[in-house]
């Protein structure tokens, strides 16, 4: 396959990544599987790592967890990213974990898979991707403008009432 044709996604520039998702890609645009949830994302896992899906049950929880907050993929801006593979996933479960069948596993590696088979294997977001299209509200300005969220000005009330005591 050539890199950057309609067949295999620009983004796999690099040999190691491009053989690290190659049978993935394969799988995913042979079967048009549509991904969907933290469990058949840890199946996934483990048929390229090897190991149990309660191995990777937690990463993918973790990346999916937003979806709780909204009734559409725009919650996926928070966990679907650069940012949040490279930066979060590894403060909160190490840079590796060692599967059942004692296989060390990069987790950003774990991350990245997840998201890019959320985009059919096309692309992996960057917070800039989701940013650069979000309008900017007055309240984003330190607060200069109040928000329309009565349940946010109440948290603030509850945290500086906790905080005084």
């Amino acid at each position: 396959m050539k890199v950057g044709s309609e067949s295999f996604p620009f983004f796999f520039v690099n040999k190691f990544v491009c053989k690290l998702f190659y049978i993935d890609i394969c799988t995913i645009q042979l079967n048009k599987t549509k991904m969907a949830n933290p469990e058949i994302h840890s199946k996934s896992s483990v048929k390229r790592w090897g190991g149990k899906i309660e191995d990777y049950i937690a990463i993918h929880e973790l990346i999916d967890s937003p979806k709780a907050t909204m009734n559409n993929n725009s919650s996926r801006a928070l966990t679907h990213n650069t940012w949040f593979a490279y930066t979060i996933i590894p403060k909160v479960f190490g840079y590796n974990i060692t599967n059942s069948s004692g296989k060390s596993v990069d987790t950003i590696d774990i991350a990245m898979l997840h998201i890019a088979e959320d985009f059919r294997m096309k692309f992996v977001p960057t917070p800039q991707d989701y940013l650069k299209h979000m309008q900017v509200q007055p309240w984003f300005n330190n607060g200069v403008k109040d928000i329309e969220n009565p349940e946010a000005t109440r948290v603030a009330e509850e945290l500086l009432e906790r905080i005084r005591e």
